[in-house]
């Protein structure tokens, strides 16, 4: 019976491997699989269809900002402006937007931004109003739009979670049911959203968050977090205060994008296997571009990645990808089947890691390879990579976690930034750790480790 028992549990458990591998090359097979689209290009103005589009649509408002108001006042407006999408046969501008909707992520974000700009500022506004889950979600429109599109989104995705789905259920009728919490309280809570899918990963959701000012700022970087990173998580609102802990040190000289458009895994288990990250990493390189597109050439780009976020940074480095610079933060690896710099398309692009003594991570950096299972090299010894030191954290008297606690409350004041809770206390506001963090972000020299991988002898 014993020898039964045990026979049977391992047949499970291989057949749960075998299912979960074979899971992860369909996904990498699906973002393989996606090819680029032509953009489409108009032929004849837009205005009297748009005018049309406008005069059909539940509105109000002579220019797009105050339509936008009218329709965030009533959830009704805003859930079926949401539900809007162009077709084909509505005229070439319904056509063309029906054409970028439908390639979806399989566009040059760089010709969609040019596809808008041939526009103008205003019609697109009004684009963003009129069908703001083609436009909130589509990669290389502009930015203003697409945070404009979002509100509408979250408005609708709000109301719609209060609401009781079919059957119909008459009893319900006069009931009331809670919204989604984590959506009801960025109803006017002004955070700014290039793209928010609350269906994603399974009904938890997925975000690109922008944190401080994009259009001012001298640095900005794409922070994309560890494991969990959906917005049911409190990973939703740690990376934002993480986020905004720099950026408000920064005094205007940063802003922060945290970037979490993609599946994501949740536990040790999924985030050990790699197609979660190769997935993500290809959407990652191609968001750059389209960053960098609308930010322009005189801004400084850190692409920084926590724990399983430092996975996916480093596989994105095997595409093309615009980026200054590249911090790994207690990363998980430099990317599946990557073990040195002539594996990335810029070898010598300057990479900087920071991972504490006793951080857990360290027992999966380096994994041997092994097809779609871990993440490559180890960031710590990476050639060419610069360690950063990690210190101690703060013992002023105002000093405070991740989550406003007081590190005097809890006897960890001034203590060095290493064991099991360094993975996190590395972003601790004014630790030494998390002011070596904003040194990279904003382009100034960090304080290095002591010990420092070897140099990368192909590189000035």
């Amino acid at each position: 019976m014993r020898l039964r028992w045990w026979r049977a549990t391992v047949v499970t458990a291989v057949a749960v491997l075998a299912l979960v591998y074979l899971a992860g090359l369909a996904r990498l097979g699906e973002a393989e699989a996606e090819q680029a689209h032509a953009v489409p290009v108009l032929a004849a103005d837009p205005g009297t269809e748009l005018a049309a589009m406008r005069t059909a649509a539940p509105v109000a408002g002579d220019d797009p900002a105050a339509a936008l108001a009218a329709a965030l006042a009533d959830p009704a407006t805003a859930a079926a402006l949401v539900a809007a999408v162009p077709t084909a046969d509505s005229g070439e501008l319904g056509a063309a937007l029906a054409a970028l909707h439908e390639a979806g992520g399989g566009l040059d974000p760089v010709a969609v931004h040019d596809f808008f700009t041939g526009l103008g500022e205003e019609r697109t506004a009004w684009l963003a109003v009129l069908y703001p889950s083609v436009v909130g979600e589509m990669p290389g429109a502009p930015f203003a739009a697409r945070e404009a599109a979002n509100r509408l989104v979250l408005e609708a995705a709000t109301a719609a979670s209060a609401a009781y789905d079919s059957p119909e259920r008459p009893w319900t009728d006069d009931a009331a049911r809670p919204p989604r919490e984590e959506l009801q309280r960025l109803i006017g809570s002004g955070r700014e959203f290039l793209y928010l899918d609350p269906y994603d990963n399974a009904g938890e959701g997925s975000w690109i968050e922008v944190v401080g000012d994009l259009e001012a700022a001298a640095n900005v970087a794409v922070l994309v977090p560890g494991g969990s990173a959906v917005l049911s998580s409190e990973n939703f609102d740690l990376y934002h205060q993480r986020a905004e802990s720099f950026v408000d040190a920064a005094d205007g000289e940063l802003a922060v994008v945290v970037w979490a458009a993609a599946s994501w895994p949740s536990g040790w288990v999924e985030e050990s296997w790699a197609s979660w990250s190769q997935v993500a990493a290809q959407t990652l390189a191609s968001f750059t571009f389209d960053l960098r597109n609308q930010l322009g050439d005189g801004v400084a780009l850190t692409l920084a990645g926590h724990s399983y976020g430092g996975a996916v940074i480093g596989y994105a480095e095997t595409f093309d990808l615009e980026a200054d610079r590249v911090l790994h933060i207690a990363s998980a690896g430099m990317g599946n089947d990557v073990y040195g710099p002539g594996d990335y398309t810029e070898p010598c692009r300057a990479r900087y890691s920071i991972t504490a003594p006793g951080d857990p991570i360290s027992y999966v950096q380096g994994m041997p390879y092994v097809p779609l299972l871990g993440h490559g090299a180890d960031p710590d010894d990476f050639p060419g990579v610069r360690n950063l030191a990690t210190g101690s954290l703060s013992d002023a008297p105002d000093a405070v976690d991740d989550y406003g606690v007081s590190l005097h409350d809890l006897g960890i004041a001034g203590k060095p930034v290493e064991g099991v809770h360094s993975h996190s206390e590395i972003f601790y506001p004014e630790s030494d750790a998390w002011d070596n963090i904003l040194k990279v972000l904003v382009g100034q020299e960090p304080d290095l480790a002591a010990g420092q991988p070897e140099a990368n002898p192909d590189c000035p």
